[in-house]
């Protein structure tokens, strides 16, 4: 984020859970302890961000610091905001820490992420499209069903993730000069899944913990300089050759 920021790009930040949890933080804030949500979120005052987006209300307004820091961000030029649905109501830059963005997936909020995806690529973009943004997109809630092992909660959180990630694809093939890349910091639950029916829609999965797992993580690149990531095109090549042969 620092980086992009020299570069005169702008840069947002959005996570389907805590804006002040260990990995969006990373993208906003330096320092060596995770929960010391005081010193991290007053550096936002640093003015890095353009946007910032998810839950987390009680790390801004209950403090050991005493601090006022919604007003302190408001003076220094934020439009500090509860709901995600008006990121654009007000040009310039947006803190928005929206409670909703802290709930589980379910059937009525799936699109959330997704809509947070589509209103954080227009915030970017204002008065300044041609220079480009960078945005980090979390999938929070992935890492909370893997601990709890609960599979409906992993598929869920996944198809939301999923529905983020087809905005920020579509958007790149507008664009064209966007590369979109899709990993994770860890895997969680040791996830497998064992049988399963595509006629009815039937999943049976099992976890082999309740913690991080040693697992290899892929990483999905998509876009200019795609070419660049270990084993993309070689993986392309594969899928493309099967193709061919069930076309055969």
């Amino acid at each position: 984020s620092d980086w992009f920021h020299d570069m005169g790009k702008k840069v947002g930040v959005v996570t389907l859970g805590n804006a002040v949890d260990a990995t969006p933080t990373a993208f906003y804030a330096h320092y060596t302890e995770r929960d010391s949500a005081d010193v991290l979120t007053a550096q936002l005052l640093d003015g890095h961000l353009d946007l910032l987006c998810g839950s987390g209300m009680e790390q801004f307004t209950v403090r050991h610091d005493g601090r006022d820091l919604i007003s302190d961000l408001e003076k220094a030029g934020y439009n500090f905001i509860s709901d995600s649905y008006k990121i654009n109501d007000r040009k310039g830059k947006v803190i928005c820490i929206d409670e909703k963005m802290g709930d589980a997936a379910d059937q009525a909020n799936l699109s959330l992420l997704a809509d947070a995806t589509n209103a954080a690529i227009t915030k970017l973009q204002e008065d300044n499209a041609r220079n480009g943004f960078f945005l980090f997109i979390e999938g929070a809630k992935i890492d909370y069903a893997g601990h709890s092992r609960c599979l409906p909660g992993s598929v869920i959180e996944m198809l939301s993730f999923d529905m983020a990630i087809r905005e920020a694809v579509k958007f790149a093939d507008r664009n064209g000069e966007t590369l979109v890349i899709v990993t994770a910091d860890h895997e969680t639950g040791g996830l497998m899944i064992v049988d399963g029916d595509e006629r009815t829609g039937r999943v049976m999965g099992i976890y082999n913990s309740d913690d991080h797992m040693p697992v290899m993580l892929p990483v999905f690149a998509y876009g200019p300089g795609s070419q660049n990531f270990n084993g993309v095109y070689q993986n392309w090549e594969i899928a493309r050759r099967i193709r061919s042969l069930t076309r055969k």
